[in-house]
């Protein structure tokens, strides 16, 4: 039987090809396998996020947490007396006198009052 060289060469890089192939077939069902776990595993944290948002609505619903805060704090309605005018209020920090005194001194300001 009389070979040629050319015939040789086809007949190597027919080989070359299908062991491309038969590689490249196996790494694709490798990474077939590793997207199906993933998106399996994706699948349990939406899951996951599903139940944790359910539980959150279940925990903040308001009757609740009225019930807790009426048992835990000590809070009282406000009384609409309580509420006082600006002139009240303590004096102020003035950070423009401040910046200004030679001294570093702040200057307080009074609110509603002369100086």
């Amino acid at each position: 039987m009389s070979f040629r060289l050319s015939t040789l060469i086809s007949w190597v890089c027919i080989a070359i090809a299908a062991l491309g192939v038969y590689l490249v077939k196996y790494a694709v069902q490798g990474v077939q396998r590793d997207v199906a776990a993933l998106e399996a595993e994706l699948s349990k944290e939406r899951e996951s996020v599903h139940l944790l948002n359910a539980e959150w609505a279940y925990l903040n619903r308001p009757e609740r947490l009225r019930a807790l805060s009426d048992k835990h704090l000590a809070l009282m309605p406000m009384d609409s007396r309580a509420i006082q005018s600006v002139d009240v209020l303590p004096a102020a920090y003035d950070a423009a006198a401040h910046d200004a005194a030679p001294s570093g001194e702040a200057r307080l300001i009074t609110v509603g009052t002369a100086q």
